[in-house]
């Protein structure tokens, strides 16, 4: 049987709870910087940090500020170990994240949508809450590393654009609160790599064709998962 080889995308880390915690409210700052900017956040790093850090906001447009609230709110949820379905952790994540703008916050999308790309308009399919559901059980079940369902579930949710608004960030939300519980480090799309990995995205969106996936999931993978690396291990 000639079958074309996938990438491998084993887990790169393997943290303790206390480490998971620890990368998470150290980085706090960045990961909410790099998630905003799907949100269309303005502010820079040093702005984010001083809302964050100091609730200060000189010079930062209310939109902003909420965004970064919001941002920090949802990861901050990954803190919580509640059990529940993780649909159901997605829309406890879109309600924060896309508070302000969504037309329903938390509710599975029942109406069309349109996204401008620099390929044009795309149309996301129309899928029903259990086909979601469905789907998200397919990914979990594979047989593949905890951080291979992570990717793959946030490029599900970035493309099928589940909810009626903050699907991006909503996908990234969800994709660590998998990596977070499973101490396997932790996602974000740093600066550096941001205008590829839109590109690769759009791209994908129009594009599901094995090759444009295996370019973003690789991307993603080598470029944008971090943990802690202990000298001399």
């Amino acid at each position: 049987m000639n079958e074309e080889k996938q990438p491998n995308f084993p887990d790169k880390y393997h943290l303790s709870r206390k480490e998971s915690v620890y990368l998470l409210k150290k980085n706090i700052v960045e990961l909410v910087y790099n998630a905003g900017k799907f949100e269309g956040l303005n502010t820079t790093l040093l702005q984010t940090e001083e809302i964050i850090k100091y609730n200060r906001a000189n010079n930062v447009a209310v939109d902003d500020v909420l965004t970064i609230v919001n941002l920090k709110r949802g990861f901050e949820m990954l803190l919580n170990d509640v059990q529940e379905p993780l649909l159901e952790t997605s829309k406890r994540i879109n309600r924060i994240v896309a508070a302000e703008d969504a037309l329903f916050p938390g509710e599975i999308r029942t109406g069309g949508v349109e996204v401008s790309t620099i390929q044009g308009r795309y149309v996301p399919p129309m899928l029903t809450e259990d086909e979601v559901n469905n789907q998200y059980g397919e990914i979990m079940n594979q047989e593949i590393s905890e951080t291979e369902k992570a990717l793959r579930l946030f490029l599900f949710i970035s493309k099928n654009q589940i909810f009626w608004n903050g699907n991006v960030g909503t996908a990234l939300l969800t994709a660590n609160k998998i990596m977070f519980s499973k101490g396997v480090g932790l996602l974000s799309i740093p600066e550096n790599s941001y205008k590829k990995f839109n590109d690769l995205l759009f791209k994908y969106f129009d594009d599901s064709l094995y090759t444009e996936e295996s370019m973003i999931l690789s991307l993603i993978y080598e470029n944008c998962i971090f943990g802690i690396n202990y000298s001399g291990v």
